[in-house]
Order: structure tokens, then sequence, then C-alpha cells
């Protein structure tokens, strides 16, 4: 297995026995995984299509598909396959609780099925759960879950609900119930991704912008019938 990046990681590669190489070398692999922010893909697609053989196949991981999914198709040459996949979990999640278990939705692309099949195939080999959803369904579906969780938290941190820091959460807590604690740990979790992360999966989402707009005017509604 080989890995790149623009930045100089190499020393975490040793760890994993994972052999560091420049990004236009491991563009010429067989199996190509695109681990970038959405807001770099297609600068990170433009890098890579010249050096890509026919019959590659380009995995992307991001946490939106529709415009990942064109993006690929607009930028690779032809020949090459393409596959969006989106892990439902993160580097925290594997170190407490390992592979197996975990989940992964695949979108396949018109064209190349049998390239989202084959993906399929190794995330079970893996032990992590392929589920299969179109692109738009998976962002439909995100805007509602994923993207309104990542916009509830910022916004209740930002009007001074949620904690800012270890200390804050402790005064927080102090006269909270079992419930509001949960509900205060779920927000120190989704917090702690990164701000990059968090507006991304808002402004590539086309459904996240609808979603948004319904969320912020069922509050306005739900304060103007407590205070009328």
């Amino acid at each position: 297995m080989r890995a790149a990046d623009p930045s100089d990681r190499s020393g975490e590669a040793e760890r994993p026995g994972v052999e560091w190489v420049a990004v236009s070398e491991a563009a010429t692999a067989s199996n190509v995984v695109l681990a970038v922010p959405i807001r770099t893909l297609q600068q990170a697609l433009d890098t890579i299509a010249p050096r890509v053989r026919p019959g590659a196949l380009v995995v992307d991981v991001c946490s939106v598909k529709l415009e990942p999914r064109r993006w690929m198709r607009e930028r690779l040459p032809e020949g090459v396959h393409s596959v969006g996949t989106h892990p439902l979990f993160g580097p925290d999640s594997v170190r407490e609780e390992g592979l197996a278990g975990q989940r992964i939705a695949i979108c396949p692309a018109p064209g190349h099925e049998r390239a989202a099949d084959n993906v399929g195939a190794v995330c079970r080999e893996l032990g992590i759960e392929p589920f299969f959803v179109e692109a738009d369904e998976h962002d439909r579906r995100m805007a509602r879950s994923q993207a309104m969780v990542f916009l509830v938290a910022r916004a209740l941190r930002r009007a001074g609900i949620a904690a800012e820091d270890a200390s804050d959460h402790r005064r927080l807590v102090e006269l909270g119930t079992p419930s509001e604690r949960r509900f205060l740990s779920v927000l120190d979790l989704v917090s702690a991704d990164t701000e990059e992360l968090y507006e991304d999966i808002i402004r590539h989402n086309p459904h996240a912008h609808a979603a948004a707009r319904r969320l912020v005017g069922a509050v306005e509604a739900e304060v103007d019938r407590l205070l009328s």
C-alpha cells in the first residue's frame, strides 16, 4: 500500500508499514482512494488525472456525494472507473471499536456499477458493512441528519449553550439532568470536528440549504408560539 499527501506525513506512514511516495506516483496505482477535504477534491482530481491509468479505480470518501460524483465524471479520463463512498465512521471510532461492524455508504455512478460492487466486496472482507444508495438520496438523508446535527451544534455553541472548553462543560452539567448531560456529550463530539468539514457539509450538499432554512423557520415559529 502506498500513500501520498502534499504535506510530508511519512513519519505517520512508517508505523502501519505504508510506503510514502509522491502524489504523482500514487496516482498510477490500480486503486486510488482520495481522502481529501471536500473543498480540495476538484484540485486533487486535476492533479492525478494526467497520471491515472486506463482501467484504474478512483474512490472518494467525501461526506457529500452529488458534487464529487459530477467532479469525477468531468475531470477523470475516459476508461477510469469511479465510485463515491461515505464511511459512516472516523479515526476515533476505529481506534476505539475497530473496523468490524462499521458502516459505509456506496453510491454507484452510472456505468460503474461493477466497480461499486467490487468496493463493497472489499469492505465486507474488512468487516465493514456496505449499503448502496443513490447519490441524490444519500445527500437528501445526510441533509436531514448529519448536516443539521453539525448546524445545531455550532449554533448552540455560538449562542453560549454548548460548552466552549472543559471548564465550561463542567459548569453546564452541574445542574443538568441525565438527558441534558447526554445531549451535551453529543454536542461535544460533533463540535470536535473541524470547521472546514462543517462548512463543506453544509455548502456542498444541495439539500442542506433547504433543510437549514426549515430548521431556522421551525425554531422561530416555536419561539413565537411560546412567547406570544
